[in-house]
C-alpha cells in the first residue's frame, strides 16, 4: 500500500504572507483541517492546522496576522511512492496529523495524506482480512 493510493491529490495551499483569517476562510470553504503553506515559488514552507488558526485568532484579536507567524516549520514531506507504513512512522515520530506529499522534497506538492486517509487504509486492510 503506497501513499499515492490514499492521499488527497491537488491540495489547496496558501501563501506564507497571507493573513490567518484568509486561511480560516479557505479551510471552512474546503472543509479542511490542515493547510500546506507555500512560498512565492510554490515550495512547501509550513503547515497550518485549524487549531493553530483558532489560537491565532485569539492572539491577534481579529487584527491582521501573517500565516508565517503561526505555521509549523520545518515541514516533513513524503513521496507518493512511499509505503503507508513509512507515512505512519513519520507522523507518529513527529506527532503530526498530516504530511504533504511531494515528488521532490517539497518543491512540487502533489497531495496530502492525513490521519483520516490512514484510517481509510486501515478499514480497507481489515475488510480484506475479513472477507
Amino acid at each position: 500500500m503506497q501513499v499515492r493510493d490514499y492521499m488527497s491529490g491537488t491540495p489547496v495551499t496558501i501563501n506564507a504572507s497571507a493573513d490567518y483569517q484568509d486561511a480560516l476562510e479557505l479551510m471552512d470553504q474546503h472543509h479542511m483541517h490542515h493547510l500546506p503553506v507555500t512560498d512565492d515559488q510554490g515550495v512547501v514552507v509550513g503547515i497550518l492546522s485549524r487549531h493553530d488558526l483558532q489560537l491565532a485568532a485569539r492572539y491577534f484579536h481579529e487584527h491582521p496576522g501573517e500565516i508565517n507567524e503561526v505555521m509549523h516549520t520545518p515541514v516533513t514531506t513524503i513521496a507518493p511512492e512511499a509505503e503507508l507504513a513509512d507515512a505512519v512512522d513519520a507522523m507518529t515520530k513527529g506527532y503530526m496529523r498530516c504530511l504533504p506529499v511531494s515528488e521532490d522534497g517539497g518543491h512540487q506538492l502533489v497531495g496530502i495524506i492525513t490521519e483520516t486517509d490512514l484510517m481509510r487504509a486501515l478499514r480497507d486492510l481489515l475488510a480484506k482480512q475479513g472477507g
